[in-house]
């Protein structure tokens, strides 16, 4: 085993609390796992992130004999760079398969945790900031960090041109009747159905459909309880506000007829979750956000759209366009801003605007459609 290897990522896990830790030879190292504990705090995705970034930046300054204390010029940073490129010390001028994203977090990533040293005083000054919150007139001193090289940092136009920009995606902004149906005839299993349905009935994000106990759904009075807890089994959160939502009685049947046929058959571990694998190594176990989107993927596929349009995004854009219009154009359904708010689980009432100024555009081309079919008519007369 190389020496850089001896830095790992390891997971502590509490009740259903995880921390991640990065450890030298098994010994958890102090800052780093303090800083990872700090950026944890919304939540355990982003110190998983955070933590194996982190880690490829140690294992590279200890391949060169470094301590992340020690760094002191500019040239270690351009070189880290070339690691990550898969460059090492050749000439520039082969591609590369990593994106402009993927290179700006591991920047991003050793920015934030050297802005962490200086507020914890660990250093007594972090030239990190020397641009962004000192004025260029502030003296210089020489302390044992970047020289502000890694907040000042710009990627060199010659290693930039060979980055893999990632292309903008299409995705399907939200599905029309049609859409759904021929979806929902694709879905391989009940289990599938119902997760689909209550995304485009309720416009629950898939993580907190996938986080939903089966204390979270009321079969009297038919309704959802969206809790915010970090679901270690599957990766499953909810982002939103927590909230409760009343479904319709047909979904509600729809949730108890999978409850007492296949998530019966199939709840080998006496879970609480309430969608779960029912087949393969991993039966039984809750069912992750990733697998269920491959499932809708080759669904969508199968109904005729196209594969890289397909996300689970799509069921809650749905909802929420769905009550923008009501609201529009059923005014006596009594739907309002705040109605729609609620449901949706949103702390601001800008993300409604988004919507409202989707649907207006959508009734600007029916009221267009109208003029021009009294025009025709006009001039028919």
């Amino acid at each position: 085993m190389s020496n850089e290897n001896e830095i790992r990522v390891e997971i502590a896990k509490f009740g259903n609390e995880m921390r991640y830790l990065i450890t030298e030879k098994g010994i958890p190292m102090q800052d780093p796992c303090l800083w990872l504990d700090v950026v944890s705090i919304n939540s355990y995705l982003t110190g998983e992130r955070y933590a194996y970034a982190l880690l490829r930046y140690l294992r590279f300054l200890k391949k060169n004999n470094l301590d992340y204390l020690e760094v002191v010029s500019k040239k270690v940073i351009e070189e880290y760079i070339k690691d990550l490129l898969g460059l090492g010390q050749k000439i520039i001028n082969i591609e590369t398969k990593m994106t402009f994203t993927a290179l700006n977090t591991y920047i991003t990533v050793i920015k934030s945790f050297y802005n962490w040293l200086e507020d914890e005083q660990k250093a007594t000054m972090n030239p990190v900031l020397y641009s962004s919150r000192r004025t260029r007139q502030a003296p210089f001193v020489n302390t044992k960090l970047l020289y502000g090289q890694v907040w000042n940092f710009t990627i060199r136009e010659n290693v930039l041109s060979h980055i893999t920009y990632r292309k903008k995606r299409n995705h399907l902004k939200w599905y029309t009747e049609k859409e759904i149906q021929n979806i929902r005839k694709e879905l391989p299993s009940l289990r599938d159905e119902v997760i689909f349905m209550i995304s485009v009935e309720t416009g629950m994000r898939v993580g907190e459909i996938l986080g939903l106990k089966k204390t979270h759904f009321n079969s009297f009075e038919p309704s959802l309880e969206v809790v915010r807890e970090e679901n270690i089994e599957n990766g499953a959160r909810a982002k939103t506000k927590e909230r409760l939502l009343i479904i319709d009685y047909t979904l509600g049947r729809l949730i108890q007829d999978y409850m007492a046929t296949e998530r019966y058959a199939t709840d080998v571990y006496g879970t609480d979750y309430l969608f779960i694998n029912s087949i393969g190594i991993h039966k039984g176990k809750p069912l992750k956000p990733r697998n269920f989107l491959r499932v809708l993927k080759d669904a969508g596929e199968r109904s005729g759209l196209q594969r890289e349009e397909i996300r689970t995004h799509s069921g809650r854009s749905t909802r929420a366009q769905q009550l923008v219009e009501l609201m529009r154009q059923h005014p006596e359904t009594g739907i309002t801003p705040t109605f729609i708010e609620e449901e949706m689980g949103w702390k601001s009432e800008r993300t409604l605007k988004v919507y409202v100024k989707g649907y207006t555009m959508r009734q600007k081309r029916k009221i267009l459609a109208r003029v021009k079919a009294v025009k025709i008519t006009k001039v028919k007369d």
